[in-house]
């Protein structure tokens, strides 16, 4: 069961480049222990401007030993104690998200996704939907993977994940693929067990 924890920071006036510097920091902490982490900036959408740290796991048990060994880590304090006495962002999070279906898109530098309100009794029937999903993407050298909340503040949603090679190809998707009568008939039906929301862009660094 993958998870992954995410942060997203929004930067006081004059302090984006100290907040990226604060997420590569701490993100590189975690990934002495084993976690992987991308680091992005939103670029478009809910959030436009803050910036995103994501750091995945391979399973609930591999997360806790990561999480104690970095809360025992001494440059972890020193990083706590820096971002305490001179604040650089205002950060939500970590919420932790189980990996629904796919696999998050490592090698690809863009992702647009769609956050859906959806009941959890709601959840098996979105999934049901997403290998058809995935193939029609695919095709198109995009990768999918579907995210729900394991500890969040809204438990009631499911994030759909897009990922792509570069904002051209993100752009040519949006002439094609998302306006395809395939894209759309797959929308349609996805609204049977939910709303869509709100969605943004990352573009990682």
């Amino acid at each position: 069961m993958s998870l992954i924890s995410v942060r997203l920071a929004t930067p006081h006036p004059g302090k984006t480049a100290l907040t990226v510097e604060r997420a590569h920091t701490l993100g590189g902490i975690y990934a002495r222990y084993g976690a992987k982490t991308r680091i992005g900036k939103v670029v478009a959408g809910a959030g436009a401007g803050q910036i995103y740290l994501g750091l995945g796991f391979e399973d609930g048990k591999s997360m806790g030993q990561i999480f104690e060994k970095v809360q025992a880590d001494p440059s972890f304090a020193g990083f706590q104690e820096q971002r305490d006495t001179n604040p650089s962002s205002t950060v939500t999070g970590p919420e932790v998200y189980r990996i629904a279906y796919g696999q998050l898109g490592q090698g690809y530098p863009m992702v647009v996704v769609r956050e859906y309100a959806i009941p959890r009794d709601k959840h098996a029937g979105m999934v049901a939907l997403m290998p058809e999903m995935d193939a029609l993407v695919k095709a198109h050298d995009i990768n999918f993977a579907a995210a729900v909340p394991a500890y969040a503040g809204d438990m009631g949603i499911m994030w759909a994940a897009y990922y792509f090679r570069s904002a051209a190809h993100l752009g040519a998707s949006m002439d094609g693929v998302a306006i395809s009568t395939e894209f759309q008939s797959l929308v349609t039906k996805a609204s049977a067990f939910g709303s869509l929301k709100r969605s943004w862009v990352i573009s990682f660094m």
